[in-house]
């Protein structure tokens, strides 16, 4: 599968060529909307500098602290929440998206005070910005949360049409995955796609348990998955994509380099992945950035990489 831009990706990726890697369309469709923008893009706007990550986050908790203390607080305290999250569509036309899922949670949507706010503030920031691509907003749901609260949330807002995806989110283990049926029975009957953060810190077995619970179409990270030929010849019969984050993974200590980052062994085994950023403000990697480090270690070709381009933007529907 190739496109037009194909033969000018592949030569970017072997020059190096951060600016014309930039100019091809791509996708990101595992992202979360208060954490999407560039850092730099933030520090110009608010005249203010803020700091490097630490190359290794300490899990989950260690990478939240620090997106606390040294971003999320600032710019509460200087009125720019909505900044940040602006960045993310900011970053969508600078990165030429075609397709992009930024994440959002139930509090996102309770600042605006209702659903039709909510909807028409970031209408507005996707034709401010971004036209052209495909947005397809996420509602995702703490995986720690009371689902029966959630329940009646979660009817309304599918029922909207603004979603077109739901998550299950802020790590594993906390619940069954039986335990979030109602949300997934929900998001099922107003055809939104289904995903869930599975597999990054749990196993390939948590992945097969969500896909045969929950029904999943895709799954966020699930890196964990090649440990397994059963579970990745599941995932590739059943076409179910996995939505990989390799920085993030990197950072949080659950995979140790980019040379080393299991896409490869997922893509030799007909798993089919897209390349995302995950939370660029806290782990600094854009999408075009994501392609190049995995070029520049080894892991994929130049093809193999333009491949899983060509899959984050159509899918399967130019095959």
């Amino acid at each position: 599968m190739t496109d037009n831009y194909s033969k000018k990706f592949i030569q970017a990726l072997e020059n190096k060529d951060c600016e014309t890697l930039l100019s091809i369309p791509k996708s990101d469709v595992h992202n979360h909307i208060g954490r999407g923008c560039r850092k730099q893009w933030l520090s110009e706007k608010l005249n203010h500098v803020f700091a490097d990550p630490p190359a290794k986050f300490d899990g989950l908790m260690g990478m939240q602290n620090w997106y606390v203390n040294e971003i999320r607080d600032y710019t509460r305290e200087h009125d720019a929440s909505d900044l940040r999250r602006e960045g993310c569509f900011v970053e969508a036309q600078r990165n030429h998206l075609v397709r992009f899922a930024p994440g959002f949670a139930v509090e996102d949507i309770d600042e605006f005070g209702s659903m039709e706010a909510f909807m028409d503030f970031w209408h507005a920031m996707h034709k401010k910005y971004c036209p052209e691509a495909a947005f397809e907003p996420e509602l995702a749901f703490p995986s720690y949360g009371d689902v029966h609260k959630e329940i009646p949330l979660a009817e309304e807002y599918f029922a909207s049409g603004f979603f077109h995806s739901i998550d299950v989110c802020c790590g594993e283990g906390y619940k069954p995955f039986d335990a979030f049926l109602p949300l997934y029975k929900i998001a099922e009957k107003n055809h939104v796609l289904k995903r869930m953060h599975v597999g990054e810190s749990g196993t390939a077995e948590d992945v097969e348990a969500a896909v045969e619970t929950l029904g999943l179409d895709e799954v966020h990270h699930g890196i964990h998955a090649a440990s397994s030929t059963r579970v990745m010849k599941l995932l590739a019969d059943r076409k179910i994509t996995l939505n990989l984050c390799p920085t993030s993974n990197i950072m949080l200590n659950y995979e140790n380099s980019y040379e080393d980052y299991p896409i490869k062994i997922l893509v030799e085994n007909g798993v089919p992945v897209t390349i995302n950023t995950d939370d660029l403000l806290v782990f600094n990697s854009s999408i075009d950035e994501e392609y190049l480090r995995l070029y520049e270690a080894g892991t994929l070709t130049a093809k193999q990489l333009d491949e899983i381009r060509l899959w984050g933007i159509y899918g399967g529907k130019r095959q």
